[in-house]
């Protein structure tokens, strides 16, 4: 395949008028050069202004916008952008992520070794917000690809798509994004394990990648999420693939150990605990709760 441009940088967007032109701000003010590089973005089916937000970049140089009559999900979304672009890299960026001027000439240098097809890179709290409860853990050393030192190899257990590049052929090799995975969550989990059999210790980390994340949440609704996804898209992945019981929590899920730890007494203490003092701990083990019930429940 002959590659028209370096990078393609694919937005999936749905009701994100309030932050859309912040983002898009971002990738357009590069510090490199716009004849390398396109963007995709996606209306997911919007039910306010993203459309319109879309449309006030238009004149934009290599700038594509596609519009779904309805909200088909991330996965759907991402496909779209990726089958319309013809780059050598695919960037996915999230809509309500905003990065900094250096993103993609960090993304270059990693990728210009050979050995790598993908790097997910460090995404941050917007430096003018007050982190609450959930932002605490969230952006946490601790936690998640930010727990190992600059360029490691990490798993696909922790490659998130939201703030990344890979490399289109080993996308285009593993059948794409799964469609089916169309509530919160996996979609990532799903592919980037494909992509880790076919070629793998081949994804990093880079703190050099760096988004700020324009998505304020409080600790009870991101618990809702994980219900979800624990509900819905764990027991795919653990179906799908075995090989990954363990990192993906299914040593937990219904075995007697998982019982005893996480069950509602426990969890009302936790919760109760971590209003009084916010500790790391209760919050991860307020959020694996979640994920554990609506397994459950599944």
């Amino acid at each position: 395949m002959i590659h028209k441009k370096k990078f393609d940088i694919i937005v999936p967007c749905y009701n994100v008028d309030h932050i859309i032109e912040k983002s898009l701000g971002s990738i357009f003010s590069q510090d490199y050069s716009k004849d390398k590089f396109s963007v995709i973005a996606i209306d997911d089916g919007s039910t306010d202004s993203t459309l319109r937000c879309l449309n006030s970049f238009s004149s934009e140089q290599n700038f594509t916008i596609i519009s779904l009559e309805s909200n088909k999900g991330l996965s759907t979304a991402r496909n779209c952008g990726i089958r319309s672009g013809n780059a050598e890299i695919i960037c996915f960026i999230d809509s309500d992520m905003v990065i900094y001027q250096d993103w993609l000439s960090n993304v270059e240098k990693i990728l210009m070794k050979q050995e790598i097809i993908g790097v997910t890179g460090k995404v941050v709290l917007p430096r003018e917000e007050t982190p609450n409860r959930l932002d605490q853990y969230f952006y946490s050393k601790k936690r998640g690809a930010r727990q190992f030192g600059e360029e490691s190899t990490i798993g696909p257990t922790l490659f998130l798509f939201n703030n990344s590049a890979v490399r289109r052929s080993a996308i285009e090799e593993t059948t794409l994004f799964d469609e089916k995975i169309n509530r919160y969550g996996g979609e990532d989990t799903d592919l980037a394990i494909r992509i880790w059999d076919s070629l793998p210790r081949s994804f990093y980390y880079s703190s050099q990648i760096v988004a700020e994340h324009y998505h304020k949440r409080t600790l009870e609704q991101f618990c809702t999420q994980m219900e979800i996804y624990g509900k819905y898209n764990l027991p795919i992945l653990l179906e799908r693939h075995p090989r990954y019981h363990k990192e993906l929590g299914g040593n937990w899920v219904k075995s007697l150990k998982g019982y005893l730890i996480f069950n509602t007494f426990i969890a009302t203490i936790i919760n109760f605990l971590n209003t009084i003092v916010s500790f790391h701990i209760f919050t991860k083990y307020l959020v694996i709760y979640s994920t554990m019930c609506g397994y459950r429940k599944a």
